[in-house]
């Protein structure tokens, strides 16, 4: 029995919902439900599920097919990026490609190579709504690109033109060996095809021919729109329609009406668009689970060997105390244990921190997080925006014995976030009866 994996896709004014298992054998589809968009936070907050794959079709995005020179791997994301810089103006933005291959223009191997890109601000709006109420994003595909493995596998070496429909909107685009060369929406005044939407493909197919330079083979009619074979006009190439494939285990009419959300369960990684920020909070989310999964391990394994002879749960006690008498390995062990479960403690309010959505201080909750707080620890950051920096309030506490030591253990910590790059101490107090302190800083990431 596969994990239960949730996509979820905005379309227009409603989100639609899809739970389903993946297994070897396919995508077993358990649930589907459609709710409005200003409802969606209401149901994060209902829902126990922690990780989503997210489809969105984005307001505004660029995208292109550009050449470029042929360079190594490792150059080709920093050039791509140089080049959307240059042809859309945008500067804060997150991107994929595709590289389609190489041809010789003018006596010149070039690569030829399709990207589409997206301001983070819009990615942002997105990703937040999860990130706000506790939740993270695995994925987040254009809708376009969550639906192209489902092309693929029909276009084979011809180019089809796909086009998806939603309720004031289709979307017609170019693919061909996987790679999408263009994407082309246009309003529409019905959930079906009609005479003006015909119109709309017929000029997508004239602009393949005299811009792109590639005569798509049919057009190719997906989701609900599939439902539709009664057209009175037709476009100028063969009309076919996307049918469910056998590994896809559901309805014709869920696949149909849940096509962008199912289809994301097999989108290639390389159209995730989520940007760095988030992925980075990812990764910091996975370390920390992976972390407590070995502690835990740690634990359970530790506990193991010393019920390995207990024969009845009444003597637990007993055999506990014999075993810390007399194996000394297994104390130092279980010591070791709780000296690093004491240490994870003290990081927990930075990982509570980081998954609010301040993402901007990361930086420097890391470098605090590297500082050798010797006898201080901390209990509680705060972080205020501002215009241009954060303002840091860090409560802590100092274990020491004397007045002298509990001084110069605060000493020690003023002098060391003294050194952080783009920070200042504008405040600190310490109280040595309490054994308090409170640190005030300004940082500009």
């Amino acid at each position: 029995m596969g994990k239960t994996t949730i996509a979820v896709s905005f379309e227009e004014e409603n989100t639609k919902i899809v739970h389903a298992s993946l297994r070897d054998t396919g995508i077993f589809v358990e649930k589907t439900e459609t709710i409005p968009n200003d409802q969606f936070d209401i149901y994060l907050k209902k829902e126990t599920s922690k990780e989503f794959i997210v489809t969105c079709d984005f307001t505004e995005s660029y995208h292109n097919v550009i050449t470029l020179p042929v360079v190594k791997a490792r150059h080709l994301e920093k050039i791509i990026e140089s080049e959307i810089r240059k042809t859309s103006e945008i500067k804060d933005f997150s991107f994929i490609y595709t590289i389609i291959g190489e041809r010789v223009i003018e006596n010149k191997k070039v690569l030829e190579v399709s990207y589409f890109a997206v301001k983070n601000e819009e990615i942002r709006k997105v990703a937040g709504r999860f990130y706000d109420n506790g939740k993270t994003i695995k994925a987040l595909y254009p809708s376009v690109f969550s639906t192209v493995p489902l092309f693929r596998s029909e276009a084979s070496e011809e180019a089809i033109i796909g086009v998806l429909g939603a309720k004031t909107e289709k979307t017609a685009f170019l693919i061909r060996k996987g790679a999408i060369y263009f994407i082309r929406k246009f309003k529409s005044l019905s959930t079906d095809i009609s005479a003006i939407d015909i119109q709309d493909i017929n000029m997508t197919i004239n602009y393949c021919l005299q811009n792109v330079r590639i005569n798509p083979s049919m057009v190719m009619l997906a989701g609900n729109l599939s439902r539709l074979y009664n057209i009175s006009e037709r476009p100028s190439i063969p009309l076919a329609c996307l049918n469910k494939s056998g590994d896809i285990r559901c309805s014709e009419d869920t696949f149909n009406e849940f096509i962008v959300p199912i289809s994301s369960f097999h989108a290639s990684r390389a159209s995730n668009i989520l940007n760095r920020e988030f992925k980075n909070i990812n990764i910091l989310n996975n370390y920390m689970t992976n972390a407590s999964r070995v502690f835990i391990a740690l634990a359970l394994l530790c506990l193991g060997l010393m019920l390995h002879d207990a024969t009845n749960v009444l003597n637990i006690k007993g055999l506990l105390k014999s075993v810390k008498k007399t194996n000394a390995d297994i104390e130092s062990v279980l010591s070791d244990y709780r000296a690093k479960e004491t240490e994870l403690t003290r990081y927990l309010p930075v990982v509570n921190f980081l998954e609010k959505p301040v993402p901007a201080a990361q930086k420097l909750l890391i470098v605090l997080g590297e500082i050798d707080m010797k006898n201080s620890s901390v209990n509680s950051i705060e972080a205020v925006a501002k215009d241009n920096s954060f303002e840091i309030v860090i409560n802590g506490t100092v274990e020491a014995d004397t007045y002298s030591s509990i001084q110069t253990a605060f000493q020690d910590l003023t002098d060391s976030l003294n050194k952080v790059q783009n920070s200042k101490i504008t405040d600190k107090a310490l109280d040595i009866d309490k054994k308090t302190f409170i640190i005030k800083m300004d940082y500009k990431d």
